[in-house]
């Protein structure tokens, strides 16, 4: 048996589909916390990458999550939940009696991924003192439990495993929008931390049974993974004034207004050249639908004039997950994911590419060029000073786990004879990046890394130097550096996300300033400039959906760069 925070293994790039290639744990959690609403204590559950990330719709089987209130005295009160969803909320909501200190406790199992059974388990201490957080004690239905104890000027949390101290449990506490601290418990089932910070405290623990196997709605597994969550906190208001902007939001030119995508789909390759749109390959099923059927069998472009309609081009291997660039007149693609497994009926059969090639639009055809040394998905590629960068990314082989990929390559189309050559080791792994060309240096935002986290880290590879280095984090939170899109436009450097916000790198490199907002928050989508120095944000997906609108973002104010 053994205790891990999250497999780093559960994820492909493919938009929505991202949640899940075994399990669909990785990122998303069950929650609960309570909120205040219409001035009265409310129970809220829902499904997320941290507290922060309320909007993720709540898979069907968590939708039949019953929720307990458990009062000072230890009695249980089943909650009368219903369904909540906004643009800001997704998911079930209770009132509670008063805002007396009380634990909010749940527990659904999922299913099975893979050959593996998933089981949620979520709590909440609404405790306004030490005192009455001490108080709350163990979650004797809650098989795997994280109890919490205020020791001084510490914070102690209990892994608990069938009512017993769970040694070397790894868990995750975040403290607000602070960045998580990893503890492990010791033989008596502790870890701990110094008080301090602000906001909602959270924890991520979990468990795996290896040896277990049996049934589930009629399917075998082998194995149970439990997954814990714990919050702590006062209510919070759903009625407190959010800060507004000082940036202008973006509005949509109607002069500036695209075709649509001929169908939505995300985790596709785009470019821009000679005044054309080019679109290939991507993912266009639903969530945690994998399989050929549900890759885009197309390669399409569209001219970037009002009133162009989007033409077919001649198709080759169906992948998602790919880089898509243009240079010298000419569109190139590599890498990516394709699915073998004919259905989603099909047991996954996921492998990544190695294929780089060349389209000609003179001549409408393809040529292969020299593959890349491993293949690899979920990755980035930027062309800068006539050179090829590919940075990021993984190697799928069939099933879950991949091989994340540690090196950085470079391919000089002048010197294309030379092949592919390999940077200086970048000082991370990570997927699901964007990446840009900022003043002539490869610029990687955020991703996901070998724990299964999304991280805000930006690294800064400056081909004249040699150098790799550590430039400044993106704002934000949840999910606004997974599955970004990067553009450069007059050699600055724009990033967009889940969040909607477009930030820029300033001019010193040293932090990243909003720019502008966009009308939909989207990821696993891609950002191109247009000639005229506007960006196009293209397909993707948002927190229900996939998209096939293209979004004219405006970064100029009377003429000024933002």
């Amino acid at each position: 048996m053994r205790s891990l925070i999250c497999p780093r293994t559960l994820l492909v790039a493919c938009g929505l589909a991202a949640w899940s290639v075994t399990m669909p744990c990785q990122a998303h959690f069950l929650w609960i916390k309570t909120i205040t609403q219409d001035e009265k204590p409310q129970a809220f559950l829902f499904f997320g990458e941290s507290p922060a990330d309320e909007a993720y719709h709540l898979p069907e089987p968590l939708a039949k999550t019953k929720l307990w209130s458990r009062a000072k005295d230890n009695k249980r009160t089943e909650l009368a939940t219903k369904n909540m969803e906004t643009d800001e909320r997704i998911g079930l909501i209770a009132p509670l009696e008063s805002d007396a200190p009380s634990v909010l406790e749940a527990t659904q199992t999922y299913g099975i991924y893979g050959k593996t059974l998933l089981v949620y388990y979520a709590k909440h201490v609404h405790a306004a003192s030490p005192d009455e957080l001490n108080a709350a004690g163990k979650s004797k239905e809650l098989k795997l439990d994280i109890v919490p104890h205020v020791e001084g000027d510490k914070l102690q949390f209990t892994v608990l495993w069938d009512g017993k101290p769970l040694e070397g449990s790894e868990l995750s506490i975040r403290v607000g929008d602070a960045e998580p601290v990893d503890k492990k418990t010791d033989r008596d089932g502790r870890a701990q931390l110094k008080l301090g910070g602000e906001g909602l405290v959270s924890v991520l623990a979990n468990y795996t049974e290896q040896d277990v196997t049996g049934k589930h709605d009629g399917d075998e597994y082998q194995g149970v993974l439990h997954y814990a969550s714990l919050t702590l906190g006062p209510p919070t208001s759903t009625a407190v004034e959010q800060p507004q902007s000082t940036k202008p939001t973006h509005t949509e030119d109607p002069q500036a207004a695209h075709m649509p995508l001929p169908e939505p789909v995300s985790s596709f390759g785009a470019a821009v050249s000679d005044g054309w749109l080019y679109i290939y390959g991507g993912h266009t099923g639903g969530e945690h639908e994998h399989s050929s059927e549900n890759l885009s069998n197309h390669f399409r472009r569209l001219k970037l004039v009002e009133g162009a309609e989007w033409e077919e081009l001649p198709m080759q291997t169906p992948v998602q997950g790919l880089a898509l660039v243009a240079h010298g007149g000419k569109v190139y693609r590599m890498g990516g994911l394709n699915a073998r497994n004919a259905t989603t009926k099909d047991d996954e059969d996921l492998h990544s590419s190695n294929e780089f090639a060349e389209f000609d639009p003179a001549s409408g055809q393809w040529k292969s060029l020299t593959p890349l040394p491993a293949p690899r998905s979920s990755h980035n590629a930027v062309v800068i000073d006539g050179k090829l960068y590919v940075v990021g990314g993984w190697h799928l082989k069939g099933k879950s786990p991949g091989d994340w990929q540690p090196d950085a390559l470079v391919y000089d189309f002048a010197k294309s004879e030379a092949g592919w050559r390999k940077l200086p080791e970048p000082p991370f792994k990570r997927r699901a990046i964007a990446a840009g060309n900022w003043h002539g240096k490869l610029v990687v935002i955020g991703g996901m890394n070998e724990k299964g986290r999304v991280s805000r880290r930006v690294d800064v590879f400056d081909p004249k130097s040699g150098q790799w280095t550590e430039g400044p984090k993106l704002p934000g939170s949840g999910l606004m550096a997974f599955g970004g899109a990067a553009c450069d436009v007059d050699g600055e450097i724009y990033v967009t996300g889940l969040q909607g916000v477009v930030y820029k790198l300033n001019d010193t490199g040293s932090a990243w300033e909003e720019a502008t907002r966009m009308a939909t928050g989207r990821f696993f989508h891609q950002l191109v400039p247009t000639a005229d120095g506007r960006l196009l944000a293209v397909g993707g997906a948002s927190r229900t959906d996939h998209l096939a609108d293209i979004e004219s973002i405006d970064v100029k104010v009377d003429g000024r760069r933002l």
